[in-house]
């Protein structure tokens, strides 16, 4: 398609909560979760059908570790299904299933905190995610990563 039209129809009234936390174990421990939750939208003046569906139920927990040379991290994140409808046309209109994406990392401090290597996963059960009804199908990635700091010389 060539051209798209977007219309605001009318009011919608959306009703949800989100509830979290994020705070240090110790140290060298770093925790959160958090929750939302969000309920049906009701339209006024126009057919339901014509708004995506956000998922009714989100969770996210996790926790980092920042130990001397060593650094890791794993979270768990849910999302329930959700309709979408903003795409070329009904042929694509459809839910996405819900899923649970587990993703982590792990890494090493060299030279003093000047040079960190990480190698980070998403989906590392590889399981198939949609996160859109016209998205890729999301599969296990992995990322090397080299972060390096250069620190300013001396006032001359």
């Amino acid at each position: 398609p060539a051209h798209f039209t977007y219309l605001n129809f009318g009011k919608v009234t959306q009703k949800g909560l989100e509830l979290g936390v994020d705070g240090a174990l110790n140290q060298f421990v770093h925790l959160f979760a958090n929750y939302s939750w969000q309920g049906e939208p009701e339209p006024d003046g126009f057919d339901i059908s014509e708004l995506n569906l956000p998922p009714e139920n989100r969770f996210n927990i996790g926790a980092s570790v920042n130990y001397q040379r060593i650094l890791g991290n794993l979270s768990v994140n849910y999302s329930g299904d959700a309709f979408w409808q903003d795409v070329p046309d009904a042929r694509y209109h459809g839910t996405t299933d819900a899923y649970t994406l587990v993703n982590g990392g792990f890494g090493l401090k060299w030279l003093g905190d000047q040079l960190t290597t990480t190698v980070k996963f998403i989906n590392l059960l590889n399981e198939d995610i949609q996160q859109h009804v016209f998205g890729d199908i999301l599969k296990r990635q992995v990322i090397g990563e080299v972060r390096v700091v250069f620190e300013a010389g001396a006032n001359q």
